[in-house]
């Protein structure tokens, strides 16, 4: 049987399953494994953690509190699309009034400040509860700058991997059902994808370009350089990401589809009695037999002056870490090599 999810793979479709997965719960459920995988699923979003506070929710005053409660369900009410709140669920649980905001998302990223205003609708709800708790909900892979945005607003997160384990855990296994399968399957791939993305350093996904940029930042800076990550998208897709140093006038880059890691600079920063080939002079002799060549546009805002290729044409996998120790002693070298190049210049 084709899986439904293969074709059904909008964030509407995604907001449907999570808010069918609540109304299981309902008290009067004829199905007794599917009203308790409901009423687990509750459990799940509860103990969901924020900021190293488990089970955390807001409490009357809009304060990081702990759920202490046992996370029985005895009344619900489930809206899509409540105020654009993807999912929003009223619920009385051990006899207190919990309001369940889900922003839910496939691979789409944060727009605004709409955590803020979905938090709220729901400090702003007539019924007043005695709880209310956010869940950021997204199954594509999410950048790590993302996930820090949703703590700071005191969201809980969810990803394809927690999903994928409630999902793959009792009491959810044992609900018959085709729907559910499939939605189980699709999950797992998705979880599946991401852990392998990591797991291959693939240097095409933006998210792992993120990452590695923040690995690269960490190991430079032992040498004091400073930097900065920066992350965008270029026009017509694929990400970018870049690790600048030297007051942001260096830089290395990473590109989608792109097989190397490309040092540039911006020309018009280059004092004037020097030019952007003698800087791709220097990292040509930092790098040694690693240097590849680029296309130097030296009226452009960035130019490449030179690349290294990446390891497993950018799976960098395993040797990640090899690889980042030889980017440092290039970067190192770079530097050296910069600070000469500058003091035969001002002696000129």
């Amino acid at each position: 049987m084709p899986n439904i999810f293969e074709y059904a793979t909008s964030e509407l479709s995604q907001d449907a399953m999570i808010a069918w997965l609540m109304a299981c719960a309902k008290p009067d459920e004829d199905d007794a494994a599917l009203q308790e995988m409901g009423q687990s699923f509750f459990r799940f979003l509860l103990e969901r953690p924020c900021n190293n506070a488990e089970r955390a929710v807001l409490d009357r005053d809009g304060k990081l509190a702990r759920y202490d409660g046992a996370g029985v369900v005895s009344e619900i009410t489930v809206i899509k699309q409540h105020q654009k709140v993807d999912v929003y669920c009223r619920a009385r649980i051990d006899g207190r009034s919990v309001i369940i905001v889900i922003e839910d998302k496939i691979h789409a990223n944060l727009s605004g400040n709409q955590l803020e205003r979905y938090r709220k609708v729901a400090q702003s709800d007539p019924t007043e509860a005695h709880y209310i708790k956010l869940i950021y909900l997204k199954t594509g892979m999410p950048f790590d700058r993302e996930l820090r945005d949703v703590a700071k607003e005191n969201y809980c997160q969810v990803g394809a991997c927690h999903l994928e384990g409630f999902l793959k855990d009792e009491p959810a296994k044992a609900v018959s059902s085709d729907l559910l399968d499939q939605f189980r399957a699709r999950i797992s791939d998705l979880a599946q994808w991401q852990r392998q993305a990591y797991q291959d350093w693939n240097m095409n996904l933006g998210q792992v370009q993120y990452r590695f940029a923040e690995k690269l930042k960490a190991r430079l800076e032992i040498a004091n350089d400073g930097g900065e990550v920066w992350q965008d998208s270029n026009i017509g897709g694929g990400y970018w990401a870049q690790y600048r140093f030297d007051d942001h006038h260096l830089f290395w880059r990473m590109d989608t589809n792109r097989s190397h890691l490309r040092m540039m600079v911006e020309p018009e920063k280059i004092p004037s009695s020097m030019n952007v080939y003698r800087y791709r002079d220097a990292f040509k002799r930092a790098c040694g037999q690693a240097w590849e060549r680029t296309n130097i546009s030296p009226k452009s805002g960035e130019t490449s002056i030179g690349a290294i290729p990446y390891p497993n044409e950018g799976k960098i996998g395993q040797n990640v870490d090899a690889f980042l120790d030889s980017i440092a002693q290039v970067h190192e070298r770079f530097l050296r090599e910069l600070a000469q190049l500058r003091a035969d210049n001002a002696a000129s």
